[in-house]
This record gives structure tokens, sequence and C-alpha cells, in this order.
């Protein structure tokens, strides 16, 4: 396998990067709006508790959803791993070491750990908690990384014996020459997203918001979650399986076995991102969903025990 893939495509844009992350909780968001707005209230009131220690550009539902990106840049690593599972793929059989993340910390570790946070007894007549709106905000971040499958694996072959950390390493060159990594083209939905030719810059403008939200209604209607009714919506074990399977099937083979530019690919990438998109808010508002489900039943069952 060469170390790049010629794409000729001829700008740049953000999908799982900022845009993909704000599209996730959109979608979740106007889900919730529709069917469970007591979980939207409860979410929402959450998220705005941490305002005012951020730097702004995470103030709404869907802004925070980029949160864990900001704070990396900050210097704060404690959750770096947090945003990934790399099972690997080794089609060559090479002996290889796999690294303490894919079995301790990595995303499915972050969706419990948020999840135990929020849920627990012990902490159950204070909804409101500085841990506790940090960790809202991993769910709806980490969620949708769960939704981008270079985020469930890392390559492995004689070109990257120690793995390609999820296509980081492997570099695709655009038309004008700029080299990105694989890891970038399908964090940015495989350069399709371009609402109006912008990037929706956080904060958001209010033309902005209105767009992501127009947006994120047509998504819904194009993906109907009646079509998904067969798919787990509850375990992010089976989340990032479903990830790995479409690297394995799908973002790897291509590139394996050409090194020219197929425009199927790219417009086969772009289906897979839009419909993730829409998978992936419907499994964060069913999450919030059954979170808040069980704060509920907590607290009931402490007034029964007062």
């Amino acid at each position: 396998m060469k170390a790049f893939l010629l794409i000729t495509i001829s700008y740049v844009v953000q999908c799982w990067w900022d845009v993909g992350h704000m599209m996730t909780a959109q979608i979740a968001k106007n889900y919730l709006k529709d069917n469970r707005p007591d979980v939207l209230a409860w979410a929402d009131s959450l998220v705005q508790d941490l305002n005012s220690l951020t730097d702004g550009k995470s103030n709404t539902f869907a802004e925070a959803a980029v949160w864990m990106d900001d704070i990396k840049e900050t210097g704060t690593a404690f959750m770096n791993d947090w945003h990934y599972t790399d099972r690997p793929i080794n089609p060559d059989g090479l002996l290889i070491k796999l690294d303490d993340q894919l079995r301790n910390i990595n995303s499915i570790y972050a969706i419990n750990q948020a999840v135990s946070v929020l849920t627990n007894t012990k902490t159950a007549k204070n909804r409101h908690t500085m841990f506790k709106a940090q960790m809202i905000r991993v769910l709806l971040h980490v969620i949708g990384d769960m939704h981008q499958p270079l985020h469930d694996t890392t390559f492995f072959n004689s070109s990257y014996p120690n793995g390609d950390q999820g296509g980081n390493f492997m570099k695709v060159q655009l038309e004008n020459g700029t080299l990105v990594n694989l890891h970038s083209f399908w964090d940015a939905g495989a350069f399709a997203f371009s609402p109006n030719n912008s990037f929706l810059v956080r904060p958001l403008s209010q033309s902005d918001s209105e767009y992501l939200n127009k947006w994120s209604l047509e998504v819904i209607s194009k993906y109907q979650i009646t079509k998904y009714n067969n798919i787990d919506m509850t375990n992010p074990t089976v989340w990032t399986y479903v990830g790995y399977r479409q690297a394995v099937q799908f973002v790897y083979p291509m590139i394996a076995s050409s090194n020219n530019y197929n425009k199927d690919y790219t417009q086969q990438a772009q289906q897979f991102c839009e419909e993730n998109l829409a998978i992936g808010g419907y499994r964060l508002a069913q999450k919030l969903i059954d979170v808040f489900d069980q704060i509920v039943l907590n607290e009931a069952k402490l007034k029964f025990e007062d």
C-alpha cells in the first residue's frame, strides 16, 4: 500500500471536526424536542452549567458537542484516549502488540463513565454538579466520534507495523496539492458537507444556527428513525464494532487494491458519513433518554426511602 491516494477534491470543510459533532447533537436535539422535551430541557440546562468555564464557543447544545476537542487545544490531555477505540485490522497476520487503550481507556469507557457519573445514586439529590456538566458534554462528543469509522480501528501492515492510528499516518493528496491524512478525510465527511461553502464557525451566528437546524431536519427526513428499528441503540461496544466493520469492508479495501482516485469511493464515503450522522444523533438521543429516566427513578427511590 502506498503512502497516499490522490483525491481530486478542491475544497476542505469540517465534519466530525466541528460540523459533524454539531450535526450529531442537533439531530439528537430535534428528535428529543419532538419526542422527549423533558430530556432535552434537562440535558440543555446541564450543558449551560459549564458555560462560565469555557471560551464561549460551546455554549449551546450543538456547540457543546465540540467541547472535548476544544480542551485538547489547551493542553488538557487526560481524556485524549476517550475519543476512539482502536480495534486492529491486520490482514497480513503480523505479530502486533495491542495497545492497553483497547482494553482499558477508550470511547466505550468514556460513555460508560459518563453514564455512571450522571446516574450515580450518591449524588442523586443534586442533578447539577460541575462533574455532571462535563460528562453530559462527553456524551455529546464521544457518541459522535464513535460514528466516524476511523475512530473505531487502526490498520497494520508492512508499511504500518505499529498501526496507522486510524488513518492518521496515511496521506491523501487533494487536487490543489494539499496533503491531508486519511483520518481527516473521514473526519471531514469525505469533504461532502459544505453548508453555504462556510465552516459554520463557532460561536454560531443566528443564520448559521438556523442553517444547522434546517440541515439536521433534512437528514432526519432522509434517514428516518423507523429505518433503524433493528439496530442496537443502547450498547456503545456494539456501535464501535459497526464502525470497525465499515472500516474493514469499505474504508481500507479500496485503498489497498488501487492507488488511483475513485469517485465512487468518495460518493459512498459521503453517504456513509451522512447516514452515520443520523444514526449517531438517534443513539445520542436514546442514551440521554436512558440516563434521564434512570435519574428520575433514582430520585423517586430516594423520596420513598426518606
